[in-house]
């Protein structure tokens, strides 16, 4: 070999041994992310698709699943899911966008645009941020008491403000609350002020610019025919691998129907790669400028001089984003979550890393499993993650029979490094079992929860009302007898007491 191919040869092997600890350690963040997911599948807390990327590359992806069950269509990267509250950062940008184009200001009152509007203090960037002292969905309490079957849309909001005494909870700016009527006027405003309809306001200047070509806006009164839109469902609280659509499920209708027009807060549909172009654009200015992105990113300040700060793990709020500081970087997230929906969106602006969750089952816990994921792309350790034995009980329970429950029982109680037990979710899953018919396991499950929990007056009322539900008069005394002995005050066993006692149950 002469010098100078020796030197080629050198230089190439400096090149391969430096890149070597790079794929190495990117295959070992894979792998772990991987761990993370199939271990959440496997224990029936997720169902969906994942997309993690650096710099706009993809890391990892991958989908579990199904988006439609009877159907036997599994998840893939073409799913479409419904972004529940994800959507409120493209009602944000809209908002923005408007103000780039000196159509409105951030300190305008929403009173300028809307006269009939009754709060003629709050501002838009109350609204954007939550501290407009607004109240959520309550408003529509009274008219849906009158028609359950109404569909509301955004020309319901202002007439259902002005007749709720309610509608304000708090001075304007005087502290944080979630409100998703707030979002919802600003989609009515973004309508008036651009003269779109909301839906097309998003598809004309959101996700045409952006290369969301698979993203759109649907309710149950804008229905869009999408063949890879996932179904959204529950699960069954008993037997957590079997999902119920969330349209057959009763107490889901008022999320899923009777509040899912109301456009702004929810009702972007998009899937995993079209919100890693969303990323993208956000980053490359094609949505809105860098100052006006800053802006958005900043925590909201209250009337106090104090920063917006939300309840969940130590984020901030700004315009339409959570803001995080974390040890590997600044984050720019949101969460979604309403009946067949859990979501994570989450963008490290610091590292160019972005991670997209989408799950069409209500897994509640998955915004704390898509900040771990967070976690472990950066190389740090999570915490071994703590499950209910309440839960794997039940399961058990169902599917096996009381003993070989009670033995799952006694096991998972003394493993309290892997498990916690909590006696209102014990109560909550009986009432799951006895409202679907299982009277015989669901007394088991509430006689257990008081031998768990004796010095609990609920437990007995809930044991005793399932007893007198059975026409086990006897036994529904004696525990109705025991709740009031701990807690005689407690009228509902009185109630309960005196019916037995006077033979009118």
């Amino acid at each position: 070999m002469n010098q100078e191919n020796f030197k080629k040869a050198t230089a190439l092997m400096v090149l391969l041994s430096a890149c070597l600890p790079t794929r190495m350690l990117a295959q070992e963040t894979s792998q772990r992310l991987d761990s993370q997911f199939v271990n959440l599948v496997r224990h029936n807390e997720f169902n969906g698709n994942v997309l993690i990327a650096q710099q706009g590359k993809t890391i990892y992806s991958k989908s579990f699943g199904f988006a439609d069950v009877a159907g036997e269509r599994l998840n893939d990267a073409a799913t479409t899911f419904n972004l529940a509250s994800i959507s409120k950062t493209f009602t944000s940008v809209a908002v923005l966008q408007l103000m780039e184009k000196r159509k409105l200001k951030l300190d305008d009152r929403f009173v300028r645009y809307f006269p009939e509007f009754p709060f003629a203090d709050i501002t838009i960037s109350q609204l954007l941020s939550h501290t407009s002292g607004l109240i959520d969905y309550q408003i529509f309490e009274g008219s849906y008491q009158r028609d359950f079957k109404q569909i509301y849309t955004l020309k319901d909001l202002i007439p259902a403000i002005k007749a709720d005494k309610r509608a304000l909870g708090a001075k304007p700016g005087e502290r944080w609350s979630y409100s998703n009527t707030g979002y919802g006027l600003l989609a009515l405003l973004v309508e008036k002020l651009s003269g779109e309809a909301f839906q097309d306001y998003l598809s004309r200047h959101i996700f045409s610019p952006a290369g969301m070509n698979n993203s759109y806006v649907t309710s149950p009164l804008i229905p869009i025919k999408d063949s890879h839109r996932a179904t959204r469902y529950e699960y069954v609280p008993y037997a957590p691998s079997v999902f119920r659509p969330v349209d057959s499920v009763k107490s889901d209708y008022i999320d899923a129907v009777v509040l899912g027009a109301i456009l702004g807060p929810t009702a972007v549909v998009s899937n995993c790669q079209d919100l890693l172009n969303y990323d993208q654009a956000l980053y490359a200015g094609k949505l809105l400028k860098a100052k006006t992105l800053k802006l958005a990113f900043t925590p909201a300040v209250l009337n106090s001089g104090e920063k917006v700060q939300m309840g969940w793990g130590g984020s901030y709020y700004g315009l339409g984003w959570m803001i995080l500081q974390t040890r590997f970087g600044k984050v720019v997230w949101h969460s979604g979550g309403a009946a067949g929906i859990v979501t994570a969106f989450i963008r490290n602006l610091d590292k160019g890393q972005t991670l997209i969750v989408l799950d069409n089952v209500t897994h509640r816990g998955l915004h704390a499993d898509a900040m771990d994921a967070f976690y472990l792309l950066n190389g740090a350790s999570v915490a071994k993650k703590k499950r209910s034995a309440a839960a794997a009980y039940i399961a058990v329970l169902h599917r096996d029979g009381a003993n070989a429950a009670a033995a799952q029982l006694l096991t998972m109680r003394s493993d309290t490094a892997a498990y916690f037990l909590d006696e209102r979710e014990m109560n909550r899953l009986g009432y799951a079992l006895a409202g679907d018919g299982f009277s015989a396991e669901a007394l088991e499950v509430m006689k257990v929860n008081t031998l768990l929990f004796p010095a609990s007056f609920n437990t007995y009322d809930s044991y005793g009302d399932l007893l007198k539900r059975a026409g086990k008069k006897q036994e529904a005394i004696l525990m109705f007898e025991r709740s009031l002995a701990l807690n005689p005050n407690y009228e509902g066993a009185k109630k309960a007491l005196a019916e037995l006692n006077s033979g009118n149950h």
